[in-house]
């Protein structure tokens, strides 16, 4: 896997951070007043997608303009309650302190909003560990392969030397679309169905990252 690899980008949401379970919570404060039904962990896991419009869509709720609008802004105002609530995945810290032991340089790339993404990462105490901590400017988790191409010219390396590590199948379609390698994390937002669809390239747990050094 990490075999003449030189960086790692890391996703954050359910790849570092156990936070599947806070999304669900939030989603259900949507769905329930508006007279659907609550999910649980498994139907959540079966349907995430990107883009969240398409997502939303087959929860059953109203994605014209206005309402995706007014629903965006709930769940932001939800998820600050919320987000310094998760737990990193087991195992995190020393399998970061390792890789860099070990002579790597890892970076993150997410879909999350690069002001709050900064902040919780630095709020987990991880942010010495990575030389770039890269999200979106908006909230709506748009632009990951915009931003992904971005930090793939700071690395300034060849993309062969380079993979992404995420827990969706859209992490290795940002992958593939900035042509490096890719590993895909089970437990985080999407089920395994979902990512053995994609790829047969997929870890258990940080452990897994651990043991290959």
């Amino acid at each position: 896997m990490l075999n003449n690899k030189k960086h790692i980008i890391f996703d954050w949401n359910g790849t570092i951070v156990n936070d599947a379970w806070v999304f669900i919570d939030i989603l259900n404060k949507l769905l329930i007043p508006r007279g659907l039904n609550p999910i649980t962990i498994e139907t959540y896991r079966s349907q995430f997608c990107f883009p969240i419009k398409s997502f939303y869509e087959k929860l059953g709720l109203n994605i014209t303009t206005q309402a995706f609008n007014e629903l965006e802004k709930e769940f932001i105002n939800h998820y600050n309650n919320k987000m310094y609530n998760p737990k990193l995945f087991d195992n995190v810290t020393k399998t970061l302190k390792k890789l860099i032991d070990n002579g790597f340089r890892l970076s993150i790339l997410s879909a999350s909003n690069e002001k709050v993404l900064t902040e919780l990462v630095k709020y987990y105490s991880l942010n010495q560990y990575f030389d770039y901590i890269v999200g979106v400017d908006n909230y709506g988790a748009n632009g990951k392969i915009e931003s992904g191409k971005d930090l793939i010219n700071k690395l300034n390396i060849s993309n062969k030397k380079i993979i992404l590590i995420g827990d969706t199948d859209y992490d290795y379609k940002v992958a593939t679309k900035l042509n490096i390698d890719c590993f895909l994390k089970i437990n985080g937002h999407q089920s395994y169905n979902q990512l053995k669809a994609v790829t047969s390239n997929i870890i258990n747990s940080f452990d897994d990252i651990y043991n290959m050094l």
